[in-house]
């Protein structure tokens, strides 16, 4: 950060907070720096963020880093070194450049200059495993920079790219190290990045790395703004209850709903009455014509919600940085174009089958029957002997068991084209009660899983791969604190449960029990931080001891 230094060295000996890490029980440490450590090697660290170590002023950030590791492995604990920004400063929002590797601070060939510098400078320490290529990589839309993977030899924008050429770089001076990759959106997701990996020097020494924290939920985000627009108060949580009750009072009402009207059509066959309206024509083509138009209606107005989703998906994924991994908003507009050929498929079925309907009645004037199509004002003349008689015959019998002169045609008609409207009302009637009972369980369902750990891992899970192998993957940030979250917080119990079924290796963030402020220009509490803002004894001690169990 703006400093140049770790932090704790105002209040702390340098090989006292190495011992306490130590008998805290960790065995790893992952080391952020930035780039303007190593380009301004010069750069001066000021005698306040050095009280407790003498003899450490007057030295240079770079100086300084390089002591602090030294003190690390000479401990014999592993470390990591990871790119964490370009400019020393905190990092990262949305906005920020330093969310990639190539910006107005550095280039991306200074980046792959800084990292072999590094790699090299290192490469005789074996207790110094690997780097961390950089930190969060995300999007940033606001100077229309946005990273793919994979799709360009781009080195500024693909982040594959990017990460083979550094690879090939570090490999030239250093055979030994680890190559960690970010994955994309703030560390969050590899779903793109797992079947199609980089091709690196030596590939068993890939490694994944991903963030996580409380506030990364989207049913947290969601939650707390559901509170906030409706006034409701208690946040996220008691959110989500209020949805869970609401939700399963309406599924009773539309339930008892469709229920009675079941029982009523059913009491209605029953006890005949009512026989003048029939529910279901006998004539067939009216069935399919209702489909027909019901099939449209749905899926226009499935594209339609799929439309606003996707947008929402997508504008939601921007204002992260991550609009390159909207790959739900990606498989809505998928379901969209499904749903427009569906609804084209219906349109065709239902006008086709309306306008080819016929109706057979006799002429009294003519003494014949004539078959007449409902969509046109005109009737073909059929004698009962001639072309076509076995078909004749056929239709003239229905019509003689239905129909008898020209006011019967007429009523004949009237009652078709009210078997269509009342059988369209009764069909749509029912899916739209089938629909509203899916969403409202569905929601109400979604609803009380939010608390639950199967939540976190259906989140997890796909967004990091499925876990499948293909490199191992690091946590290399996850933490809680001033975000109220306790040990005994779902979050934090879901997270190791988490961790421990997948055994996967973290870095807890972050170790630090102060951080500074550089517009105060004063140091200021690390809520987030293992020890206390005096550094010398563990703020968390039921965390800590959480962590340990793992391993």
């Amino acid at each position: 950060m703006e400093l140049y230094s770790v932090h704790g060295l105002h209040k702390r000996g340098l090989n006292q907070i190495v011992d306490d890490i130590v008998e805290a029980g960790f065995n790893c440490v992952r080391m952020p720096y930035s780039l303007d450590l190593t380009f301004k090697s010069t750069h001066l660290i000021p005698d306040f963020a050095l009280e407790a170590n003498q003899h450490l002023k007057g030295k240079t950030g770079l100086e300084v880093f390089h002591l602090t590791m030294k003190a690390l492995t000479d401990a014999k604990l592993m470390v990591f070194l990871n790119n964490h920004n370009s400019v020393a400063a905190w990092c990262c929002n949305a906005d920020s450049e330093d969310g990639i590797w190539s910006n107005d601070a550095y280039s991306a060939e200074q980046w792959m200059e800084s990292l072999v510098f590094l790699a090299d400078y290192y490469k005789d320490d074996k207790y110094v495993i690997g780097m961390d290529l950089r930190n969060e990589i995300h999007d940033v839309k606001g100077k229309q920079r946005f990273i793919t993977w994979g799709e360009s030899k781009d080195i500024d924008n693909d982040w594959k790219f990017a990460t083979e050429q550094a690879s090939k770089k570090i490999y030239e001076v250093n055979q030994d190290w680890l190559i960690i990759v970010s994955g994309l959106c703030f560390s969050f997701d590899l779903r793109s990045m797992v079947g199609n990996l980089p091709v690196i020097p030596q590939q068993r020494k890939l490694v994944w790395t991903v963030h996580y924290y409380s506030f990364s939920r989207w049913w947290t985000k969601l939650g707390d703004k559901l509170s906030e627009n409706f006034e409701w108060e208690g946040g996220n949580e008691e959110a989500w209850e209020k949805v869970a009750d609401i939700a399963g009072r309406w599924t009773i009402v539309v339930g008892v709903a469709v229920g009675i009207a079941v029982l009523a059509l059913v009491a209605r066959r029953a006890l005949g009455f009512g026989q003048s309206i029939v529910i279901v024509p006998e004539r067939r083509l009216v069935s399919v014509s209702v489909f027909g138009v019901s099939l449209f209606l749905w899926c226009t107005l499935g594209a339609g919600g799929l439309r606003v989703g996707g947008g929402a998906i997508r504008d939601g994924y921007d204002e992260a940085g991550c609009a390159v991994m909207a790959i739900e908003a990606d498989m809505m507009d998928a379901g969209r174009i499904a749903c427009y050929v569906l609804a084209a498929l219906g349109a065709v079925i239902g006008i086709g089958s309306f306008t080819a309907r016929e109706m057979v009645f006799f002429d009294s004037e003519k003494s014949s029957y004539k078959i007449r199509s409902l969509s046109k004002d005109k009737g073909i003349e059929m004698k009962e002997t001639g072309r076509g008689e076995g078909y004749e015959k056929e239709r003239l019998s229905d019509a003689e068991d239905s129909l008898s002169g020209a006011g019967e045609a007429k009523r004949g008609v009237r009652e078709d084209y009210l078997e269509w409207i009342v059988l369209f009302f009764v069909v749509n009637f029912f899916l739209l009660g089938v629909i509203g009972l899916c969403v409202l369980s569905g929601l109400r369902s979604l609803a009380l899983k939010t608390p639950t750990y199967e939540m976190l891992r259906d989140e997890l899970k796909p967004k990091w791969g499925d876990l499948d192998g293909s490199a191992p993957v690091l946590v290399g940030e996850f933490g809680s604190g001033t975000d109220g979250l306790g040990h005994d917080d779902d979050w934090w119990k879901q997270m190791i449960r988490f961790l421990d079924e997948f055994d996967l290796d973290y870095a807890y963030w972050p170790w630090n029990g102060e951080k500074w402020n550089d517009e105060a220009y004063e140091y200021e509490n690390e809520g987030y931080g293992l020890v206390t803002v005096d550094w010398d004894e563990i703020r968390y001690p039921e965390k800590l001891s959480d962590l340990m169990s793992l391993g």
